[in-house]
């Protein structure tokens, strides 16, 4: 007995020693593969940076398809070939060592000592310790594609070669080389056709084809001559071109001073031209610039002179029109802010509305109105849990009993035919309606500009054309109560643009400016909908109607103008439409008043005298149109 306590623990230490000689036997024999996953060329990605600067530039495969071109041929970069390891590859790696041989070739995965392979640079890197990318001439990718030492960039051939990376983990060759083909174009970017001029103030709009073949077109800029009183900053590249006929009286690429534009994106047509002198006559061009930062020739030239212009507001009070506008500064954004304080207080103002105890029976709902315990098919309502908290003056009590006995009987009669609605129980239902709902729309829209004056003249459709266009709106509605249907308030906010060039100073020739018109039109309404009429459950199609007070900040803008004309015109409107329901869709059953829920379909035709109310010196703005769109109740 005395010896089992020391037996077994000689046991345990016995066993203990042959479990730690075990895991470091099976260590040392495991391979170094068996502790990392093995790798794979999806774990590596390799890319190709241009030197831009001070920075580098990815070369993506659009970008290669024309950066080894003529002018690169001529005027030889800096490039980095980078390899880097994917978020695989770095879990994938463990802590083996990578190291990289880059070569530019035909086939160099075989052999790296092949003859028609040529190493750029090596590097060795792990998961954790990065190292530099090696970088070499634009030259040899060049002499790589031609198989030659020699490349005559006057008449270079097409064709390319390949950069390979050659990988060995842990000084052991891995069985597959990333590679990405590198192609060498001979041609150059080609130039827009179709140049076009047009006199703005102090501008001109130039307008353009652009080129059959894009595959190069990496931008454009426009050149002009006389240069501008600043110039802007070439994107493009000054090697290469012919300095020689340089002057004030060539336009010419080479001239870095004749740039009047910023650079524009390869799907512009067209720019307009700002800091030019009105008066001066100035002369056009075009070129397309490609990935590495040539040039194509000359576009076609153009000539044009600045000169002041009219926007819709000057053709309007022109014309005679009484309205006056604020002069604000283009962007100030003081009428939207204006607009936008607006709402969110009328917004909140209607959410702030005390929201009173709402109980749904087979009579219907007076939101707002508690209903008497007698009115309720004679059933004793207890009180709800608020009626501790409800406002309980003599005066008020009077004045609810005497409204609800106005039009009980009157709503009981017509509950009692609404035979399609469900009576499961007399008890009231917990079904409530909705107390809000939102409308979103849209509309084709001509405000009535031209109603101010008298026949034969019509700024309006001078400056914008007689056709209507896009108007949406969103509209917010407050039910407050549900007799013979539902009725509330509704405030509807919207926005609407229309645009066109701009005249010259006769008034009748189109100039390169534009002008344009925006409204923001807000209108606050009382609605009523007959959702509790008979046959809705069976076809969920019911009328509507709305009435209230509208107002309009209008804003008229011209290009190169010094500033915008904003107002304001108040007015009216009446309107009447139908609502579809789209329960039967399979959204739910039909609700009394809730046929909106979740949501429905409507069309509506609006009155809009949004003329001034009578006031003397308001744009009018109006229109008779229709609207169409969906409504939600919420």
């Amino acid at each position: 007995m005395n010896n089992t306590k020391p037996d077994r623990m000689c046991g345990r230490h016995l066993c203990g020693r042959f479990v730690v000689l075990a895991l470091v036997a099976a260590l040392a024999w495991a391979p170094a593969g068996a502790r990392a996953a093995a790798l794979a060329e999806s774990d590596f990605a390799l890319a190709v940076y241009a030197s831009q600067g001070s920075s580098w530039r990815a070369l993506d495969a659009s970008d290669l398809n024309g950066f080894f071109n003529p002018h690169r041929c001529r005027c030889p970069d800096t490039i980095s070939a980078q390899l880097q390891l994917t978020s695989s590859g770095q879990t994938n790696l463990g802590s083996s060592t990578i190291s990289v041989n880059f070569l530019l070739g035909a086939s160099c995965a075989s052999s790296a000592s092949s003859t028609s392979c040529v190493s750029i640079g090596q590097l060795t890197f792990s998961a954790s310790q990065a190292a530099t990318a090696p970088t070499f001439g634009s030259s040899q990718v060049f002499q790589a594609a031609a198989g030659s030492t020699t490349v005559d960039c006057a008449s270079l051939t097409s064709g390319s070669t390949t950069l390979w990376a050659v990988l060995a983990q842990d000084s052991v060759a891995l069985s597959f080389t990333p590679s990405l083909q590198i192609p060498v174009v001979a041609t150059v970017v080609a130039a827009p056709t179709a140049v076009t001029a047009q006199p703005a103030d102090q501008g001109i709009l130039v307008t353009w084809t652009p080129p059959e073949d894009m595959s190069q077109v990496a931008g454009y800029q426009v050149l002009c001559l006389p240069g501008p009183a600043q110039a802007s900053a070439a994107a493009y590249e000054s090697c290469g071109l012919d300095s020689s006929g340089t002057g004030s009286a060539i336009l010419t690429a080479a001239d870095q001073t004749q740039v009047c534009s910023a650079e524009l994106s390869s799907t512009a047509k067209s720019v307009r031209l700002a800091g030019l002198v009105n008066g001066t006559s100035y002369t056009v061009a075009v070129i397309a610039i490609d990935p590495s930062g040539g040039t194509s020739a000359l576009s076609p030239q153009a000539q044009a002179t600045p000169q002041p212009t009219i926007g819709f507001f000057e053709k309007y009070q022109q014309s005679g029109g009484a309205a006056s506008g604020c002069a604000l500064s283009p962007h100030s954004g003081r009428a939207s802010l204006l607009w936008l304080a607006l709402v969110a207080g009328l917004i909140v103002a209607l959410r702030q509305c005390p929201r009173r105890s709402r109980r749904v029976s087979d009579m219907g709902t007076l939101k707002g109105f508690p209903c008497p315990p007698a009115m309720v098919r004679g059933r004793q309502s207890r009180p709800g849990p608020h009626a501790a908290t409800t406002r309980t003056g003599v005066t008020r009590a009077v004045f609810l009993l005497v409204a609800w006995s106005a039009t009980a009987r009157a709503q009981v009669a017509l509950d009692r035919g609404l035979a399609d609605w469900p009576r499961e129980s007399a008890a009231p239902l917990s079904i409530q309606p909705p107390d809000w709902g939102v409308e979103i729309g849209v509309s084709l829209y001509r405000p009535a500009v031209d109603s101010e004056f008298a026949t034969g003249v019509h700024p309006f459709a001078d400056t914008f054309g007689s056709s209507r266009h896009l108007m949406s709106e969103l509209e917010v509605d407050r039910y407050l109560a549900r007799r013979f249907g539902t009725w509330g308030v509704g405030l509807r906010g919207g926005y609407y643009k229309v645009t066109g060039a701009a005249f010259l100073a006769d008034g009748t020739a189109r100039s390169g400016d534009e002008t344009a018109l925006r409204l923001i039109p807000f209108s606050l309404s009382g609605l009523y909908r007959a959702d509790r009429i008979p046959g809705l459950r069976k076809v969920p199609l019911f009328p509507y109607f709305k009435a209230g007070l509208d107002g309009v900040v209008w804003t008229t803008s011209r290009t190169g103008a010094s500033a915008s004309h904003t107002g304001f015109t108040p007015g009216w409107h009446v309107a009447a439409g139908l609502a579809l329901g789209l329960n039967f869709l399979g959204f739910g059953s039909i609700n009394p008043g809730a046929v909106a829920d979740p949501c429905a379909l409507f069309f509506e035709w609006d009155y809009a005298a949004i003329n001034g109310l009578g006031l003397d010196s308001k744009l009018h703005v109006g229109d008779s149109t229709w609207f169409a769109g969906v409504m939600f109740d919420l």
